[in-house]
């Protein structure tokens, strides 16, 4: 960047003759050796660490000087060639103006012949931008300022490497970014380059960012898997687990799953996986919740007596990315068909337990095996789920897969297609269900395979949309090139000091 203004020229007083021209140079002068000294400078090149000068001038000695005061500079070079390189100096008013001084000096180091201008810096580049807040269409970033800056350009690109080809220039000159046009659950790469009178900085260290998903989704799946009740548990528990981690749940219930002697043998089966599944503190008496430990904070869980020597176990967790809070029940009430007013009072008392710890209304997944159904006469249990605002997610999904089994009987090696389930995963009004499966293994109507449990264990896809974001106001930009200078900067040049 070439730039240069207000000179001032001095000389030392001498005998002209009138031949001599308007510098002093002549016939008379060189034969007398009075030729008048001058100094002229060519062109001042700034860039971001050094500052260039070309000159022409008949000294045997010249010093350059930079600084704010050049009777005390910051910077001094001097040299018998016409041309220096000077580190860029840190003092300069806040735009980057700095004054400079080129002169002829003797031997003795006295000026004969000096000329002065202003030069202006490049500012330089920020530092790498720090996220405030990110919502799933949106970002603020801010950045410290960088020297001489008067706005800054920005850039948003889906790559760590590459620029994209038009940037944003900011019209209100903060170090503050804000938009609210971009993509829900994707990463970005945001850096700013400062903008100044003299033109452009490199561009700063970028800082990655990823939006969250417009909505929270999870498996989450059920199974009764009888760890006790049936026999040959250590021969089943492997390929149990081995379907619950084929199955990718980020959570998953289970009950009559152990209790003091066995549960040790579950919890160490079933955590791990693609999912890294933990079990969830204050699960026990056969009931588990487990959920993904990359995804997940349990922020709080326990157990509930239901009666007849029932349990429900439930947590609250907290997804990472979009903060969703919600909880999950594992249920499993009384069995027996003359057991609907047990099942009824026990299904009562867990609504209230879960009313006590609910009180700011987080949504609610209820999963297991309620041995309870539309097929059953005098189903109470339904009802009651119901008239509490809950849904089977069988009936409310986009899609099913082997919805006609039944979940809890089968004919010998026949499945049978009733639809009769007494497994289910029931979901509060907020969540959406967009997959149900049963996972039976089946050649037509026959199941293959071993055999792993009396229950077939279900799963379902479900989906929260985020919680209401606060609005990003962004910032006021225009678009510019990525190789545009900055506006009003001088171009490339000889600058004529004066």
């Amino acid at each position: 960047m070439l730039v240069g203004a207000g000179v001032a020229l001095t000389v030392t007083a001498g005998v002209m003759a009138a031949t001599t021209d308007d510098r002093g140079r002549g016939p008379v002068m060189a034969f007398t050796g009075l030729e008048r000294p001058y100094v002229t400078v060519l062109a001042v090149d700034v860039e971001p660490t050094e500052v260039s000068f070309v000159w022409t001038g008949n000294g045997d000695l010249y010093r350059v000087s930079v600084g704010d005061d050049l009777d005390d500079p910051v910077r001094t070079v001097v040299t018998a060639e016409p041309r220096a390189v000077i580190e860029a100096p840190r003092a300069a008013d806040p735009n980057g103006r700095v004054g400079y001084r080129v002169e002829v000096v003797t031997e003795a180091g006295t000026t004969t012949a000096a000329v002065e201008g202003t030069l202006t810096l490049l500012p330089t580049a920020p530092s790498r931008p720090r996220v405030e807040k990110t919502t799933t269409a949106g970002a603020v970033v801010r950045w410290k300022p960088g020297d001489y800056a008067t706005t800054y350009d920005v850039a948003v690109s889906r790559s760590k490497h590459k620029i994209p080809a038009t940037v944003h220039r900011l019209t209100d000159g903060r170090p503050r970014f804000a938009t609210d046009s971009l993509k829900p659950d994707t990463t970005y790469w945001i850096r700013a380059r400062s903008v100044g009178e003299a033109g452009v900085s490199r561009f700063g260290p970028p800082v990655k960012l990823t939006t969250p998903p417009a909505e929270t989704a999870l498996t989450v799946g059920a199974w009764n898997i009888c760890s006790q009740a049936c026999s040959g548990y250590s021969g089943r528990v492997g390929p149990q687990s081995a379907q619950v981690h084929a199955s990718e749940v980020d959570v998953m219930t289970l009950q009559e799953a152990g209790g003091k002697r066995v549960g040790p043998i579950t919890r160490a089966h079933f955590s791990g996986g693609p999912r890294r599944l933990v079990m969830a503190s204050g699960g026990g008496d056969s009931r588990y919740v487990l959920y993904s430990s990359d995804r997940f904070d349990q922020l709080g869980g326990g157990r509930w007596p239901l009666g007849h020597g029932r349990w429900a176990a439930w947590a609250r967790l907290e997804e990472r990315q979009t903060q969703r809070r919600f909880i999950v029940v594992s249920v499993h009430l009384l069995n027996g068909h003359d057991a609907t007013g047990q099942r009824a009072a026990e299904m009562r008392t867990l609504m209230s337990a879960l009313g006590a710890v609910n009180t700011e209304g987080d949504p609610v997944i209820l999963a297991g095996d309620f041995n309870s159904g539309t097929h059953r006469r005098g189903d109470t249990v339904g009802p009651i789920v119901r008239a509490h605002g809950f849904r089977d997610a069988v009936e409310i999904a986009e899609q099913t897969a082997a919805a006609q089994v039944n979940t809890g009987s089968r004919r010998g090696d026949e499945a049978i297609l009733s639809g009769d389930h007494v497994d289910h995963i029931y979901v509060s009004e907020a969540w959406t269900v967009s997959f149900w499966k049963q996972w039976a293994a089946l050649s037509g109507t026959t199941y293959v395979g071993p055999w792993l449990s009396d229950h077939n264990m279900i799963t379902a896809t479900v989906s929260l949309p985020v919680l209401d974001e606060s609005a990003i106001e962004p910032s006021a930009t225009e678009d510019v090139a990525r190789e545009a200078a900055a506006p009003g900067s001088a171009p490339p040049g000889v600058s004529t000091p004066g």
